[in-house]
């Protein structure tokens, strides 16, 4: 008996000595995986800088009795507007992610405008006195001008490093932008004379319109939500599209008030309007994987 029961201690203190399994450990967390397609949606707001410089030619008019003349100055200089407003469109992409820090990626994107300004900007003041006579004039030339970007895109490279728990990439990005902008306007010269005489003389710059291709760069930061495969993103872009020329096209009649004035020539007017934009939006994105 007393045998037994020693064997019966020495099974139960060998059972003691056995390894005693615990609950399994928990499956680690999964990494975010930035690779594949996607396409989403973006709405901002857009700041813009459009300057336009001018050169326009002295204006000389012709009196037919005596003769005399005077000649208004011509005067070269630069006016600027800021339109703003807001913008929305879409974009398209691909993200490869190289290594456990580093994504790169392209991305096309394609934006409504719909911006447009104008503008009254004083090109030169004169006063003096006629030759020939010698009678005094005085007056002003003006440039009336109106500017817009109809749409514009960009196709960029994108180069991001993912912090956090994988989930979140901050990036910079930079590369081709267009989009089609637009100019039209018109100088005005009028004078007045002693007397009570006075003239008129308006050259029109042509409407026109072209798709200008330049450039873009910026930054941005894009992470996963709590929908599966939905990113959310806010990005700062500045987008130049580059200058547009424009020259008189066509040469208006002048108007006369009286002493005998027959003709008034020149007066054409140069511009370029270089179009500039600071971009602020934010979007979604959608992830084909």
């Amino acid at each position: 008996m007393a045998a037994a029961s020693c064997i019966a201690l020495a099974q139960i203190a060998s059972a003691a000595d056995l390894p005693v399994k615990g609950p399994p450990a928990p499956a680690p967390t999964p990494v975010y995986n930035w690779t594949g397609w996607y396409a989403g949606v973006n709405l901002g707001a857009r700041f813009g800088h459009v300057e336009t410089d001018f050169n326009a030619d002295p204006v000389t008019v012709v009196r037919g009795v005596g003769p005399s003349s005077f000649t208004t100055p011509g005067l070269a200089g630069s006016d600027v507007v800021h339109p703003s407003g807001f913008i929305g469109g879409g974009q398209i992409g691909y993200n490869w992610q190289f290594s456990p820090a580093w994504v790169a990626g392209l991305e096309a994107d394609f934006q409504g405008a719909v911006e447009k300004n104008s503008n009254t900007t004083l090109i030169s003041s004169f006063s003096g006195t006629s030759t020939g006579v010698g009678f005094p004039v005085s007056g002003s030339t003006v440039l009336n001008y109106q500017t817009s970007v109809e749409w514009f895109g960009t196709v960029r490279g994108r180069i991001g490093y993912v912090w956090g728990d994988g989930d979140v990439m901050s990036y910079v990005t930079g590369g081709l932008a267009y989009g089609k902008v637009g100019f039209a306007g018109a100088t005005s010269t009028v004078s007045g004379i002693v007397g009570g005489t006075s003239f008129s003389l308006t050259n029109a710059i042509s409407g026109q319109s072209h798709v200008n291709a330049g450039w873009v760069v910026g930054f941005g930061t894009e992470g996963k939500t709590l929908i599966p495969g939905l990113t959310y993103k806010i990005e700062s872009l500045y987008v130049d599209l580059g200058t547009l020329d424009g020259t008189d096209v066509v040469v208006g009649v002048p108007v006369f008030g009286g002493l005998g004035f027959t003709g008034a020539t020149g007066g054409q007017t140069i511009t370029r309007t270089h179009f500039t934009n600071s971009i602020l939006r934010v979007g979604l994105n959608y992830r084909f994987h």
